[in-house]
């Protein structure tokens, strides 16, 4: 009897030590059949295949280029996986981006995005009639109201930046965007040089790019606004720091006695733009699609009169110096960039550069040895209570724009914007959130991550994981059998154990007769 409880007890033994072995994913387990038919268009115009171009493990992300803030993180956190795997590795694993609001994300708008953010893989577009389809087939419900709503919830005029100096001293200053700081900026943009000088009403131009007004004053560089009610160009009335750039986001310099008539209207499409035209009649436009930290940080430092230096290097701008304060040379603190999150109502640290950070609402400047804790909140923040979004996200937008940005796992009540409630389906909305999956060698998709809040070290553990388990990029066959397999062998032996131990009645008939045969012992 006892060895036939030891040779159970070993096959329950095995059976714990298979099933303790089966992979374990940090992100969400699925169980879904492969992807098919995809064939879409990427930024370079070329077709895309999944069935020929998407090799051994594929990540699959969800984004749209006009999204300010959770897409340029969650691309950024992506290019942090693939720098975290090997070359053999990455090999074997294919990166994809998809594009949600393919009226918008054309492939020459994907190449600019894709380019700025340092992303080399595939992003991948087409017709609304062709994407439809690919969003269905991965459970993506794509919420295009809320889309919208990220565009036209920006609010330059609402955007600030708080500081915080080594003594802790803070203060806080909204985004100002004078006609002054529209030309200074675009023009060191576009490459041109400004000679001015400040006179009893104001700054005046007197040239740009070495094109200087002559000295008998037969023309001086005039500024012209944009009127968007009759679409022409008028003389201004206002000195240059006088102009609000979010009022008249479009700018024009030309000769006092150059033809007015001719100057070519602005790009509708940019956030503010210059226009000069050169006492030739040619002309040249220098236009931003988006404010970005750089031009934010300009602006409001500007505004408050507060000294500050910002270099323009090979690898963009960078903070040097803030109210007489300049980082040392030896590196033993700098000066670093946060972005107030709505969400969790703190400072982070900011995932993206000065240039890169797009449409930013509140960011903050501190120095990197500082106490993020001594960070002041912005103003004007809207209280995560449990009135709003049902305590499970926060507001953005006003009026009727306004609607909830709902924490993960959350999402929009039936019709009510304003209203967070529980997820319960396998499908995924995209717009206020979005969604990322880790695909297996034959386009089943695996692993699940919502949102872009996770962290790179997990993400790339399931990706590492998939590649062990497909035995791609190296990793030897895995002779461990899958968690069903094991129960199944296990659960055999156990019985093949236990009847091995046990007699039959005949047998155990014949080994009485037997014993009862034998003469007695002494």
């Amino acid at each position: 009897m006892k060895s036939r409880v030891k040779q159970f007890t070993a096959a329950l033994l095995v059976l714990v030590l298979l099933s303790s072995t089966a992979a374990a994913y940090k992100g969400k387990q699925l169980a879904r059949g492969p992807v098919e038919g995809i064939e879409l268009t990427d930024q370079n115009g070329e077709d895309f295949d999944f069935d020929t171009d998407a090799n051994g493990v594929v990540v699959v992300s969800f984004i749209f280029t006009r999204c300010p803030d959770v897409c340029p993180v969650l691309t950024q956190s992506l290019i942090a996986v693939e720098a975290e795997l090997s070359d053999e590795e990455r090999e074997d694993v294919t990166f994809v981006s998809i594009s949600v609001d393919p009226e918008h994300d054309s492939t020459e708008v994907l190449s600019e995005y894709s380019e700025r953010m340092g992303a080399s893989w595939p992003h991948l577009t087409g017709t609304l009639e062709e994407m439809e389809p690919v969003w269905e087939t991965f459970g993506v419900v794509v919420q295009q109201n809320v889309i919208d709503m990220h565009v036209a919830d920006y609010q330059p005029g609402e955007a600030s930046v708080t500081l915080l100096d080594a003594a802790n001293n803070s203060s806080h200053h909204m985004f100002a965007w004078s006609g002054w700081t529209a030309t200074q900026l675009l023009a060191e943009e576009a490459g041109w040089t400004l000679n001015t000088s400040m006179g009893d009403s104001g700054r005046v131009v007197h040239g740009i790019n070495d094109v200087d007004s002559p000295d008998d004053q037969a023309w001086s560089w005039e500024l012209n606004l944009w009127n968007d009610e009759n679409t022409s160009w008028e003389a201004s009335s206002l000195g240059i720091d006088s102009v609000d750039g979010f009022e008249t986001e479009h700018l024009a310099w030309m000769p006092s006695n150059g033809n007015r008539s001719s100057l070519a209207a602005p790009n509708e499409s940019h956030a503010s733009s210059v226009s000069v035209q050169w006492p030739n009649g040619t002309q040249e436009q220098q236009g931003l699609e988006a404010f970005n930290v750089h031009h934010l940080t300009y602006g409001a430092l500007h505004a408050a009169e507060i000294n500050f230096t910002i270099e323009d290097t090979t690898h963009g701008h960078y903070m040097t110096s803030i109210n007489d304060e300049e980082a040392p040379n030896d590196l033993t603190w700098q000066w670093d960039l946060y972005a107030w999150n709505q969400e969790s109502e703190q400072w982070d640290m900011a995932e993206l550069s000065m240039d890169d950070f797009e449409e930013p609402l509140h960011v903050a400047w501190a120095p990197s040895n500082a106490n993020v804790s001594a960070i002041p909140a912005p103003v004007n923040q809207v209280e995560n209570t449990e009135t709003v979004c049902n305590g499970h996200g926060w507001e953005m937008g006003s009026g009727a724009s306004k609607h909830c940005m709902c924490d993960d796992g959350y999402t929009w009540a039936e019709d009510d914007q304003l209203s967070c409630v529980s997820d319960t389906t396998e499908e995924y909305n995209v717009g206020h959130s979005t969604i990322t999956y880790i695909l297996n060698d034959d386009l089943e998709p695996t692993v699940a991550w919502t949102g872009d809040q996770w962290l790179v070290a997990d993400f790339t553990a399931d990706v590492r994981e998939l590649l062990e388990k497909e035995q791609l990029a190296g990793y030897e066959a895995d002779v461990v059998p899958s968690l069903s397999v094991a129960f199944t062998a296990c659960a055999l032996a156990a019985a093949a154990v236990w009847s091995g131990g046990r007699k039959s009645d005949a047998e155990e008939e014949g080994a009485k007769e037997e014993k009862a045969e034998r003469p007695p012992k002494g």
